[in-house]
């Protein structure tokens, strides 16, 4: 990753270069991109350096999944209002969304927030492609997520997969939940379609306790107890299911990249690793 990593003046040059030609592409346009925004650290930090910084006007996405925590909604809506910038809320149906996170549980495969991940960013492509943007920008990051997890563990938008364990175990038919095969999203939507998907805090020094900081004063934004415990679900997945199920615990990889990336010490990560990632009440 290192060496064609440019998170410093060259990647900024880069990223404003990336930001011009979006705006020449959408110069009639009302928005210039979109984000999917939830809420977390990434997204909101994300948000802030494309409006303020790259003078970008994206349309924010906000898929409801029906488990995120008051304090994701509250960020949310201090971000929007401060920045000026509009929201769409998806809101997916709450029984079809139960229903698959349940077939999951019931067929025991490692990776639970499959049924999320997969709605979450099939939401998100979806509407781009339905609507004509050519730009989607992410929160996606080498600075906090360069060490990843087990990657049998992380097909997310496997639809054959998915679609194969809600038929084994799911009792109602999903007629609307938004699902976007890998060939969709790989193929069609990248090549046919012209949909980007860009990546800005790969070209900005993206320091996650600065991020913290200047969201919190910039926009009064409440941080939470380790990364994605701002929805219920997975923060009782990563927290409490996964390591007790596969002795898994997936604060490893997040600390592993802060070390790497020095923005955390080793010492300090093995002193974290010491308490429960999650109560046990």
């Amino acid at each position: 990753i290192l060496p064609s990593w440019h998170h410093d003046e060259k990647g900024w040059h880069e990223m404003e270069e990336i930001a011009n030609t979006i705006k020449k592409k959408t110069k009639n346009k009302k928005y210039n991109c979109l984000i999917g925004l939830s809420g977390g650290i990434d997204s909101s930090y994300l948000t802030y350096i494309v409006k303020e910084k790259l003078d970008l006007n994206p349309l924010l996405i906000s898929v409801d999944t029906g488990w995120n925590l008051n304090v994701a909604n509250d960020n949310v809506d201090k971000l929007v209002k401060k920045l000026g910038l509009d929201v769409i809320t998806i809101k997916v149906n709450w029984e079809e969304m139960k229903d698959l996170q349940l077939s999951f549980l019931k067929s025991a495969v490692p990776y639970q927030d499959t049924p999320q991940d997969t709605v979450i960013f099939s939401a998100l492509y979806n509407y781009a492609a339905k609507n004509g943007y050519k730009y989607i920008l992410t929160g996606g990051n080498y600075s906090t997520e360069c060490v990843k997890p087990p990657q049998e563990w992380t097909y997310y938008n496997d639809i054959k997969l998915l679609k194969d364990i809600h038929k084994r175990f799911g009792k109602i038919k999903l007629k609307t939940l938004p699902l976007c095969s890998m060939f969709k999203y790989r193929i069609n939507y990248r090549y046919l379609k012209g949909i980007r998907v860009i990546k800005p805090l790969d070209y900005v020094i993206y320091e996650k306790d600065k991020a913290l900081q200047l969201l919190h004063d910039e926009f009064g934004w409440e941080a939470y107890t380790n990364k994605h415990y701002e929805n219920r679900f997975t923060r009782f997945f990563e927290g409490w299911w996964q390591p007790r199920k596969f002795g898994y615990d997936k604060r490893k990889c997040y600390f592993s990249s802060l070390i790497l990336t020095g923005q955390m010490t080793r010492d300090e990560a093995l002193s974290l690793l010491k308490e429960q990632p999650y109560d046990e009440d």
